[in-house]
């Protein structure tokens, strides 16, 4: 099952991606800049793998197993708003979390609209364990800032830069809309 515009995955009853359909393949070539993720990103690299090989934050994953656990406990499907930006777009998604057969789950992420970031800003992860922890959060993609929640081009504007090294987990206030 596809949809114009959706990534729609299914994960087995362990979490593994077993199938991929709509347009995987083509947002990651518009949104990866670097060869060797988009090799090791490809829709064929990427089935058969336990989905939370993907998440790079224990906090993002927690929330993920307990939204996939509420679907397949109640069979109802879940919809979470998010946002998966670039650095110069605010990207406005949605991921629907659907039950299937035997605890499986189909789950579609859908744009539902766009618009400019205005600085652009750079997002990378932190890859030294000395550097400065800047949070970002997983799902609205806000950074904190002396404990408040900003959004990526109002901390550049603040803190006058252009790019962020940043270690990912869920704000407050995503954690408790879930």
């Amino acid at each position: 099952m596809s949809s114009k515009g959706s990534t729609i995955y299914e994960l087995d009853a362990d979490n593994q991606i077993c199938h991929i359909d709509g347009d995987w393949d083509q947002f990651l070539q518009a949104n990866t800049d670097e060869p060797q993720n988009r090799d090791r990103l490809r829709k064929k690299q990427v089935i058969g793998n336990k989905l939370e090989t993907y998440v790079q934050d224990t906090t993002t994953r927690m929330l993920l197993h307990t939204v996939f656990d509420f679907v397949r406990q109640t069979q109802q499907t879940k919809a979470l708003p998010y946002r998966c930006d670039s650095a110069d777009r605010k990207r406005y998604m949605s991921m629907q979390i659907e039950p299937l057969a035997d605890a499986g789950l189909r789950v579609s992420h859908t744009q539902l609209r766009s618009e400019p970031m205005d600085p652009p800003v750079v997002i990378n992860p932190v890859t030294d364990a000395n550097e400065a922890i800047v949070w970002r959060c997983s799902i609205c993609n806000r950074i904190e800032s002396e404990q408040v929640w900003l959004e990526p081009d109002e901390a550049a504007l603040l803190w006058c830069r252009q790019s962020f090294n940043v270690s990912y987990t869920v704000c407050p206030v995503c954690m408790n809309s879930v």
